[in-house]
């Protein structure tokens, strides 16, 4: 009897637990459809749940969701749609804001150094980590201070004026790889040369402006803390926005 009755205490629990979580939205493309379409509704109520149901949609299924809005900004004759899903695709824009633009690796960098390879019959140039950022790909690649930069996606540089020139220099070959791609470093680092992959964020537009810190061991970094206010500011622009918006639409949808 005892059992009996445990086992019926049980199986209410569980009917109890099932009743109190909420219930998750089924996103069938009848349903996505249906949801599009009360986009138009006169009662604002309806549009309003329309809105949730779609928003709740690109948190489940991003890719899916920007797919679909997309092609919408594309065809449809309905401005509200149009305007409604632009506003849905904006969250999506600031989780792809490290998927494209300039390339970014989160490094303060000092002095250049000329280091022998061995096996190498000629030196290469290269310049020391004085820092990394904090949760920057640097810091997740595992690049360390005092390891020397000798190398990027095997191009190498010769002497200190090069790798620190504006158009062919380590800082010009970071940006030109690009946020998104993964750039292959030669490090050296304990006299042993070591192959670095780290994939690369997009570079702040202002990071040129921001202010630098003194560090103890004589080198200069950025404020973090003004680095990460201003990446969160630029992902959620309207400025960032349009720029993530056409490079979107200038892409030929996947059929």
């Amino acid at each position: 009897m005892n059992r009996y009755l445990g086992n019926i205490a049980i199986l209410i629990a569980g009917m109890l637990t099932a009743w109190a979580e909420p219930q998750k939205p089924e996103f069938s493309g009848e349903q996505i459809d249906a949801h599009i379409h009360r986009l138009l509704e006169p009662d604002r109520a309806a549009r309003m749940k329309a809105c949730e149901f779609l928003a709740a949609w690109v948190e489940q299924q991003p890719e899916q969701a920007k797919a679909r809005f997309l092609d919408l900004i594309r065809k449809s004759e309905e401005p509200e749609i149009r305007e409604r899903c632009l506003q849905l695709l904006k969250p999506v824009a600031a989780r792809e804001f490290g998927q494209f633009g300039e390339g970014y690796m989160g490094i303060s960098m000092g002095d250049a150094l000329m280091i022998q390879v061995p096996g190498e019959a000629q030196a290469r140039c290269g310049l020391v980590i004085n820092s990394t950022s904090k949760d920057s790909p640097a810091e997740k690649a595992g690049l360390q201070q005092g390891d020397v930069i000798v190398s990027l996606n095997k191009h190498f540089w010769r002497d200190g004026s090069t790798i620190v020139d504006l158009q062919q220099g380590l800082s010009a070959k970071i940006r030109a790889t690009g946020a998104g791609k993964v750039a292959n470093l030669g490090i050296w680092r304990k006299n042993e040369l070591l192959q670095v992959d780290v994939l690369l964020t997009r570079r702040p537009g202002n990071i040129d402006q921001m202010e630098m810190q003194l560090m103890p061991n004589g080198g200069i970094r950025i404020n973090e803390e003004e680095l990460k206010r201003a990446v969160e500011l630029e992902k959620n622009s309207s400025a960032y926005f349009g720029e993530w918006l056409e490079k979107q639409l200038a892409t030929e949808p996947v059929r």
